[in-house]
């Protein structure tokens, strides 16, 4: 079979088949050839060209623009992360990946990012860690008075009670001082215990 024979604006001038290697109307990324009858006066398919792309690299694709094939990295479906707030992004272009986002993921929610690493900023997640001990504590001994509640109400209103409340209310109140003193500077290398009745 003919080949078709193209003049400078890639339009048949001798009829026959060409190969065409196709590439996609908004990236310019090359997605495949094909064989093409070209009439007398007809050009080639839109989003296609008769240059070769040649093969790409590992990790690059082939991107037609400005008329040539040039290799751009190809990151899609990597996870990056925000060097300015950790969060994690799924990149779906092509190109390098863009400046404030980094392929290293942060260890803690205290990572700040310093141009090469991440960097831990020890005194805010101890600082953290020691808020949120505080917090426990608050609300295991809030918890443990609720569970002494109607026995409170008995005292308040001179009411004897049983040995079973007196143990009860001693255990409780026992339990609060042992959760008091828990050093909770420590945090987060603390154990609070739990209310055992």
């Amino acid at each position: 079979m003919t080949s078709a024979v193209l003049d400078k604006n890639k339009i048949a001038t001798v009829a026959g088949n060409i190969t065409v290697y196709n590439f996609d109307a908004q990236t310019g990324e090359f997605t495949g050839s094909g064989d093409e009858y070209l009439a007398i006066g007809v050009g080639i398919p839109a989003h296609s060209t008769d240059i070769d792309p040649g093969a790409a690299t590992v990790g690059y694709v082939m991107v037609f623009s400005e008329n040539a094939w040039s290799q751009q990295e190809d990151h899609r479906g990597d996870v990056v992360y925000s060097t300015t707030d950790r969060s994690s992004a799924t990149i779906d272009y092509i190109g390098a990946i863009k400046d404030g986002f980094t392929r290293l993921e942060p260890s803690t929610d205290y990572d700040n990012w310093d141009g090469g690493a991440w960097i831990t900023d020890t005194s805010a997640q101890h600082t953290a860690a020691v808020t949120a001990a505080s917090l426990r504590v608050q609300q295991l001994v809030d918890s443990a008075m609720a569970s002494i509640s109607v026995i409170q109400l008995k005292l308040q209103a001179g009411r004897a009670l049983t040995d079973a409340e007196k143990a009860k209310l001693n255990a409780v109140l026992d339990y609060i001082d042992t959760v008091n003193a828990v050093d909770i500077s420590t945090a987060p290398d603390i154990i609070l215990p739990e209310l055992v009745l």
